[in-house]
């Protein structure tokens, strides 16, 4: 389904930056805060969010896939306005306020995957640990491509990973979601351990993408499309 949403506040000390000084502040802030720590509870939802972007418009698109069920039980999108231009390394300012949007009233025992970096970040915390600490939820990233650090090549089977590496210490896992395909960076974006974030992303994975990232992504460009972008 598609439905509009306002965006989500917050309390107290999380105040949104308001420039690109401030950014960096915030994500020190939330850096500190970021749990990397077992789920309380068996995850029965890994819910996938992914924005399209049109020529002013955005598009936040959500997933929630039931690992049991292997398969997506409810998806839905919310519109909005882009706050923020693209810039490496802050692109949390861009997505977030979209994102946090989206998210409402998540069923119990979900995870959330977003497409972007966690702990895998030059800050140590990227959108998926700025989405984790502010919701409060399990939050875990999954990106195309490394922004910080350096892994070894993971072996060849779907499942196998390696860790990546930044400023000596381990940020996140480079894994092989299927083989024969250019494996994914997934970290921990808050409130759960990085073993549990690669188990979860390889067992909803049928692609090189896990299943709720892929039809979050899918779902945003078709109402993006039928809106006129």
């Amino acid at each position: 389904m598609s439905k509009e949403g306002e965006h989500h506040h917050w309390r107290g000390r999380w105040a949104w930056p308001h420039s690109w000084e401030e950014a960096e502040g915030f994500l020190k802030r939330i850096a500190m805060e970021v749990r990397e720590e077992p789920l309380p509870w068996a995850p029965h939802w890994l819910v996938g969010v992914d924005v399209a972007y049109g020529v002013t418009r955005a598009f936040a698109g959500v997933a929630a896939y039931d690992l049991e069920k292997a398969s997506v039980a409810a998806s839905w999108v919310v519109p909005g306005v882009p706050p923020w231009p693209y810039r490496p390394g802050f692109f949390f300012l861009r997505e977030a306020p979209l994102v946090l949007a989206a998210l409402k009233g998540l069923p119990k025992r979900s995870v959330v995957v977003l497409h972007g970096h966690g702990r895998a970040h030059p800050l140590r915390a990227g959108l998926a640990s700025v989405v984790g600490v502010l919701l409060e939820l399990p939050t875990i990233g999954c990106a195309g491509s490394l922004l910080c650090g350096e892994a070894t090549e993971p072996g060849a089977a779907a499942g196998s990973w390696s860790p990546i590496w930044w400023e000596k210490r381990r940020v996140g896992a480079w894994v092989r979601t299927k083989a024969g395909v250019k494996p994914v960076v997934v970290s921990v974006g808050h409130g759960i351990r990085l073993q549990e974030a690669v188990h979860l992303v390889s067992t909803a994975s049928v692609y090189r993408l896990p299943q709720p990232l892929r039809e979050a992504d899918r779902l945003a460009r078709q109402v993006m499309r039928s809106c006129g972008g």
